[in-house]
């Protein structure tokens, strides 16, 4: 990153290139926080400058032409450099259009005024380009748009900032929070595809306070308004409030998903167009909710065989399950849960379908079950030596004789 930074730094003083860093990487270097990304304006063709700067580096370019951005990796790292521009919403929720402007306008296009900030890298003792309060906004710990119809014009902006709200743990300016209910109300949601607020998901499902933002997502009614049934928050308040809960999609998504019903889930992912993996975790979630009751040890204290949990829960996907056991208010399930993952999923017999042939199991759909047969009685501790497996398989196939 120090060697992208050197490279454009050499190239704006020698060239007199108006170019800027510019959003993310300058709030974290004002706020004093890793700076993940570098984000750059220029003043002119930004993919031209994002060639070079590729050629030189030994990155791999990315040209978006309809925005005049490209984007550069550079040994796992990437480098956003876009032409400044302005922007124009034709309707509420729609995609930007855009024309070639200057840094002001630029700026002026951004969600926060924490994001819209810049320094240039042309001179030794760069100050910070500050056009809308940004240095201030910081210091009061406030996420403040830039103009009154910011949510309007983009309502994916109202996720944004409950992420950024969460991740620095800042409040939302008073005119904000009532901008971001005046767009709820205007119904500016609905405009929105599914796509783009899954990526706004996604990248919420990336972060440490993952759970608190979907939580103040559902309490400012943004979640709720994207799908009527994203609204039970019940699950994610114990991610929210565990530590060290890995930010992977499936926690996240199947806490979301765990209280819907089969209709709302497959509702919910046509309304977000999810991909097939998170797809399956939201079917997944909704049907290992459905057979906890079958796996819960009796209020008597009667047992549940682990083969009964094993042929409840194979074939669910397993992202789905570990997920569970970190947000299920059920200690018994989530024993269950826990033993079925550790222990009784990795049970299986010595003897496999060849070994079952040799002793006379005839080929066909009684070979399968003679298989599930043993594994069960494997799993209940049953047939716990290879010669005790033998004498189950004997006893198979003398019934079906």
């Amino acid at each position: 990153m120090l060697a992208v930074l050197e490279s454009l730094r050499r190239r704006a003083v020698a060239e007199g290139l108006p170019v800027y860093l510019v959003g993310g990487p300058v709030r974290d270097a004002l706020l004093h926080v890793p700076v993940k990304d570098l984000d750059f304006v220029l003043e002119g063709a930004a993919p031209a400058l994002a060639g070079e700067l590729a050629n030189e580096l030994g990155g791999f370019l990315t040209v978006h032409p309809r925005f005049g951005t490209a984007t550069v990796e550079v040994q796992g790292d990437r480098v956003d450099i876009v032409t400044a521009r302005k922007e124009a919403y034709p309707f509420p929720g729609s995609l930007p259009e855009v024309s070639p402007s200057s840094l002001e306008a630029d700026l002026a296009r951004r969600d926060f005024s924490i994001n819209a900030m810049a320094l240039p890298l042309s001179v030794d003792e760069p100050l910070v380009i500050d056009f809308h309060g940004g240095v201030r906004d910081l210091e009061d710990q406030t996420i403040r748009t830039l103009h009154p119809g910011s949510f309007t014009d983009d309502p994916t902006r109202m996720l944004r900032a409950v992420r950024y709200q969460q991740r620095l743990g800042f409040e939302l300016a008073e005119s904000t929070a009532a901008e971001l209910k005046g767009a709820l109300a205007g119904g500016h949601v609905s405009a929105v595809t599914g796509d783009r607020w899954r990526q706004e998901l996604q990248r919420i499902f990336e972060e440490d306070r993952a759970a608190g933002m979907l939580l103040q997502a559902i309490d400012l009614g943004v979640l709720p308004a994207i799908h009527p049934a994203l609204s039970d928050g019940q699950h994610l308040m114990r991610l929210a409030e565990e530590s060290g809960v890995a930010s992977e999609p499936a926690n996240h998504l199947a806490a979301l998903a765990a209280s819907l019903s089969p209709a709302d889930g497959d509702s919910a992912s046509r309304r977000l167009n999810l991909p097939g993996p998170w797809a399956r975790v939201v079917r997944d979630t909704i049907a290992v909710r459905g057979i906890l009751a079958e796996i819960t040890p009796s209020p008597a204290g009667h047992p549940v065989q682990p083969s009964t949990v094993c042929r409840l829960l194979n074939g669910m996907d397993l992202h789905v399950i570990t997920a569970m056991t970190r947000f299920w208010p059920d200690p018994q399930v989530v024993g269950q849960l826990e033993k079925y993952l550790a222990e009784w999923m990795q049970i299986t017999p010595e003897l496999t379908g060849g070994d079952l042939l040799a002793m006379g199991v005839p080929r066909g759909p009684g070979l399968g079950e003679a298989l599930r047969e043993l594994a069960a009685a494997k799993q209940d501790g049953l047939a716990a030596t290879v010669e005790a497996e033998r004498d189950l398989v004997k006893q198979i196939i003398s019934r079906g004789s």
